[in-house]
Order: structure tokens, then C-alpha cells, then sequence
């Protein structure tokens, strides 16, 4: 990675590490945990309420995982922000408890969200527990992608 390269660390971050890599550990442990009810089948209530509990700890623990993580690689010079104000960071709070529970709301509203247009819209439901783990590591990889976006942005755009 080069130094200094903010869009590179960005990238790399939020779609592999927090995105890609969630998504798939997320629906490893989903099939552990349902590999015994193979027959299981999860209805639009099922799905949507799964959802809303697991990215919201997605996000949540991430954040508090996280954010130390990227302080000591901007401060190791991985990267390196503009000195604009991003207009997100004015809004996210600064105690690293506060903030992670914002971005598991965030992450929640936005899986929630998310999965209901597609199973209602796209009457995409009910799903078998192979459809249900992969659709679980779609929306956790999405859910990951976006609480990395928002620890990185509050790090690197910090006042």
C-alpha cells in the first residue's frame, strides 16, 4: 500500500477487511449454527429480525474493535486525510462507547432497511438456510462496509 494513500486504505478497509471478510465470517457462523435444522426455512420476519440483531452487533463491535486500529495506522502514516472537514464526522460523536452504538444503529437501519425492499419488494422470502446464509453475508458484507466508512471517516477527519 502506498503511504499516504487515503482512497487506497479506504478502499481496501471497507470493501475486504470489514465488508468482504464480515460477510463471509458471518455466514460461516450462521451455517454452524443452522447445519442441524438443514429444513429450517426463515420467513420475512425471520430474516429482517436476524438482520436487525446481527448488524447492529456488526457494527457496534467493529467500531469499538476498529477505531484504535485505524489511529494507530494514521499515526504509523498508512494514511493520510485532507485537512477538509468531512461532513459526516460533525455528526458522529467522539466517545468511543457513543460511537459504537451509533454505528451499529447506522448499520442496523441501513440492513434493516436494506433487506426489507428486497423480501417485500422482490418477495424474496422464505429462504432455505443455504439462500438465508447467503443473503446473510451479502448484508453483512454491505453492514460492514459502511461502519468501517464511518470509523475510518471519524478517525482520519477528527477535529
Amino acid at each position: 500500500m502506498q503511504k499516504n494513500n487515503f482512497k487506497s486504505y479506504l478502499l481496501s478497509k471497507c470493501l475486504i477487511g470489514y465488508g468482504l471478510v464480515n460477510g463471509i465470517i458471518n455466514a460461516i457462523i450462521f451455517y454452524f449454527m443452522e447445519k442441524g435444522h438443514l429444513d429450517k426455512v426463515f420467513e420475512a420476519k425471520d430474516i429482517i429480525s436476524d438482520f436487525a440483531f446481527t448488524t447492529f452487533l456488526l457494527g457496534a463491535l467493529l467500531a469499538l474493535i476498529v477505531i484504535p486500529m485505524i489511529a494507530k495506522d494514521m499515526e504509523k502514516g498508512k494514511f493520510k486525510a485532507d485537512n477538509r472537514i468531512h461532513k459526516i464526522e460533525q455528526y458522529l460523536p467522539d466517545h468511543i462507547l457513543l460511537i459504537s452504538l451509533v454505528v451499529g444503529l447506522i448499520a442496523c437501519f441501513i440492513s434493516v432497511a436494506l433487506s426489507a425492499i428486497i423480501v417485500y419488494l422482490f418477495k424474496f422470502s422464505p429462504l432455505n438456510v443455504t439462500q438465508m446464509m447467503i443473503f446473510k453475508g451479502v448484508i453483512c458484507s454491505i453492514a460492514g462496509s459502511i461502519s468501517g466508512y464511518l470509523c475510518i471517516i471519524k478517525v482520519a477527519y477528527r477535529k
